[in-house]
C-alpha cells in the first residue's frame, strides 16, 4: 500500500460528493476508471460499499464503517509524512487552499510563484469558489487554508488580515452617470445592475453598503449575477449595466478608458482580505509556512 492509498481517497471523495463523476473530476480520472477502482476494492473486501439511490451514490452500512476508518488512515498517513518532513526541516507536501474568485485571480498568482520559488518541494492545490463555500470546505477538511473577503461571523475560524481592498462602482465610459461628480441613491436605483453571486463576500458587503444608503434592495434592477469578476467587468464595458467591483479587477480596464469609477455620495466602501484556518496554528508544516509567508507579503496596490 503506498504512503497515501489512492483507493481510500477515491472512496472518501465519492462518499463526500455522492457522485462517481464528480469525484472522478477531482481525481482527474474517467468515471469508468473510478468505478473500476471501487469495484476492485469491493472485490478485495468481499462486500458492497456503495449503492445508488436516485441520482446519489450512498455508502452501505459496511461502506459507512469503511469510510470512518479510511478517513482516520488518511489522516494518519498525513501526520506521519508531516513528522518525517519536520525531522529534516523540509517544507514538503500538498497544501490545499480555497479562495474567492477575486483573491484567486488577482492576488494569488504572484504569491504562489514566489512561494514555489522558496519552497520548491511544496505542491499547491487551489479551488476557487465563493466565500460561503470556502468556509464550508474548511470545516469539511477539504482544504487546509482559505483566502476570502467579507465579514467572518464564524467563531470557530481563525483569521488574519493579509490585504486591503476597496469596492468601487463602475460604469461604461458612455454611461450618463460618469458625467456626474457624485451620484445619488436614486441614480443607483435607476440603472440596470450586474451583481456578484449570492454567497460571495463581495455581494454581502455590497448589500450592507446599499442598506446604509437607505436603498431598498428590492428596488434594484438586477439583470444578471456572475461569479467571475473579470466577466462582470466585461459586461459593464459592453454597456449592459453598472456594477460594484474590487479595485484589483479593474486596473487594466480603467487604464484603457472603457470604464469609469463613479462616486456614490462621496462614500468609500473598503474591506479586508483574510487568510482563514480552523486553528490559529494550522496542522501541517507547509500550511504554517505558507501562513507566515503570506502574512509578511507585500501585495501590489492597483491605484
Amino acid at each position: 500500500m503506498p504512503m497515501e492509498d489512492h483507493r481510500l481517497r477515491a472512496f472518501c471523495l465519492i462518499v463526500e460528493m455522492r457522485s462517481f463523476s464528480k469525484a472522478a473530476e477531482v481525481k482527474f480520472m474517467t468515471q469508468s476508471a473510478m468505478s473500476h477502482l471501487i469495484k476492485n476494492l469491493e472485490d478485495e473486501l468481499g462486500m458492497r460499499l456503495l449503492i445508488r439511490r436516485g441520482k446519489n451514490v450512498l455508502p452501505t452500512s459496511a461502506g459507512s464503517v469503511f469510510y470512518e476508518h479510511a478517513k482516520r488512515i488518511l489522516g494518519a498517513y498525513k501526520a506521519m509524512e508531516e513528522d518525517m518532513y519536520h525531522l529534516v526541516s523540509k517544507i514538503k507536501g500538498t497544501l490545499s487552499i480555497g479562495a474567492s474568485a477575486t483573491a484567486a485571480t488577482y492576488l494569488l498568482p504572484q504569491v504562489f510563484y514566489d512561494f514555489s520559488r522558496s519552497y520548491s518541494e511544496a505542491r499547491l492545490h487551489l479551488s476557487v469558489s465563493n466565500t460561503e463555500k470556502v468556509i464550508n470546505e474548511l470545516h469539511q477538511g477539504k482544504i487546509d487554508l482559505g483566502i476570502i473577503e467579507g465579514n467572518i461571523n464564524d467563531g470557530k475560524i481563525s483569521f488574519q488580515e493579509i490585504a486591503d481592498d476597496e469596492i468601487v462602482l463602475i460604469a461604461s465610459d458612455n454611461n450618463p452617470l460618469t458625467k456626474k461628480t457624485a451620484i445619488t441613491p436614486q441614480d443607483v436605483i435607476s440603472q440596470p445592475f450586474i451583481m456578484p453571486e449570492a454567497g460571495s463576500g463581495t455581494r454581502e458587503i455590497i448589500d450592507d453598503f446599499l442598506r446604509t444608503l437607505k436603498i431598498d434592495l428590492q428596488e434594484l434592477k438586477i439583470i444578471m449575477t456572475l461569479g467571475d469578476p473579470e466577466l462582470l467587468v466585461r459586461m459593464v464595458q459592453s454597456g449592459l449595466g453598472i456594477a460594484f467591483v474590487s479595485k484589483w479587477s479593474i486596473f487594466k480596464t480603467l487604464k484603457e478608458g472603457s470604464i469609469r469609477i463613479v462616486s456614490v455620495s462621496g462614500k468609500k466602501l473598503c474591506r479586508k482580505i483574510y487568510l482563514i484556518s480552523l486553528e490559529k496554528e494550522p496542522a501541517t508544516l507547509v500550511a504554517r509556512t505558507f501562513k507566515k509567508f503570506v502574512h509578511g507579503y507585500r501585495f501590489f496596490i492597483p491605484f
